[in-house]
């Protein structure tokens, strides 16, 4: 067993006040909850603040009673107005988990079962694997592993787990590509890891071993898939709301997948990225969304750091 460490105390700076103080409303509430969840005044004044934050208030007003949210553009097709809604859904409901709304809002209730109703019979959820993938790790952080229609999902996904221990969609791969023998996708496989990474059961699968051990040694590795494919796609820290961004993470993301497994923290691939963050710390004690581009830190990407590292020791002790 990996040895217990204190990885906070390895950062330069401790950023925490800096996210208490100067973060969006959002993230300094996370940061309690994360740090300080016995101070209960400061909990209390954040959280009935939220309630009153311009972007969930704007949210929650354009649900429609359905629990979808309205389109901004019409297709011909029916199918790919659908899978347009779909990835809406996930982008309001990544949301509304970011501005801490739990399953038992009734608004998030609605979005959930609208978010479930996309799913197909066989247990597969529109668009691609790393979409399928997302919704899972979505619906699992509203704490609903052990709901028939997502463990189905999962199992609709395991099904699909090719030799190597990754995935691949198909419809990515270049013209010209044998699927038969290219491996996996690098950031498919980062998704569906993820995914089976916070299931209680599953996480200690021979399906998320074999993931792991893809993740881990295709770390850096240049996505030849349509998904990422830039030479620097591993720098992309930040994730945001938009059809893109939503998978965005790069090496944050890789960090955030395996700080549950105490057994990878040694491997040099996860000491190298965890390394690599930790070196790019800014003097502000922030971290940059693209490094070598952003001049200035990223709150979220900062938390999620932190809340990473604190999972790591969770993990180990």
């Amino acid at each position: 067993m990996t040895k217990s460490k204190n990885w906070t105390k390895f950062l330069r700076i401790d950023p925490t006040s800096v996210l208490l103080h100067k973060a969006p409303l959002p993230i300094r509430l996370k940061t309690a909850q994360l740090f300080l969840p016995e101070t209960e005044n400061l909990m209390f004044s954040l959280k009935n603040e939220m309630w009153t934050y311009q972007p969930l208030v704007q949210l929650l007003s354009t649900q429609k009673p359905d629990g979808f949210w309205e389109t901004n553009k019409k297709y011909k097709i029916e199918e790919r107005n659908r899978a347009m809604s779909f990835l809406l859904q996930l982008q309001n409901m990544t949301q509304l988990l970011d501005y801490d709304c739990t399953r038992e809002l009734p608004a998030t209730q609605k979005g959930i079962i609208a978010l479930v109703k996309t799913q197909k019979a066989d247990g597969k959820f529109p668009l691609l694997l790393h979409h399928h993938a997302y919704t899972l790790w979505l619906l699992a952080q509203y704490k609903l592993i052990g709901n028939p229609f997502v463990e189905k999902g999962y199992r609709w996904l395991a099904k699909r787990q090719r030799e190597d221990g990754g995935w691949l969609s198909p419809s990515i791969v270049p013209s010209g590509v044998s699927l038969k023998t290219t491996k996996s996708g690098v950031w498919t496989t980062l998704f569906a890891f993820q995914a089976f990474s916070v299931h209680s059961r599953l996480k200690n699968s021979e399906v998320c071993r074999k993931a792991a051990s893809f993740v881990l040694e295709n770390y850096l590795v240049k996505s030849h898939t349509t998904l990422f494919p830039e030479a620097n796609a591993w720098d992309y820290l930040y994730t945001n709301y938009t059809d893109n961004g939503l998978f965005r993470g790069g090496t944050l993301r890789f960090i955030e997948a395996l700080a549950p497994f105490a057994e990878y923290h040694e491997h040099p691939n996860f000491k190298k990225a965890v390394k690599w963050l930790m070196d790019l710390q800014l003097s502000s004690g922030l971290l940059p969304p693209l490094p070598g581009k952003s001049k200035s830190g990223d709150f979220a990407v900062t938390f999620r750091f932190l809340k990473a590292l604190k999972e790591m020791e969770r993990a180990e002790s």
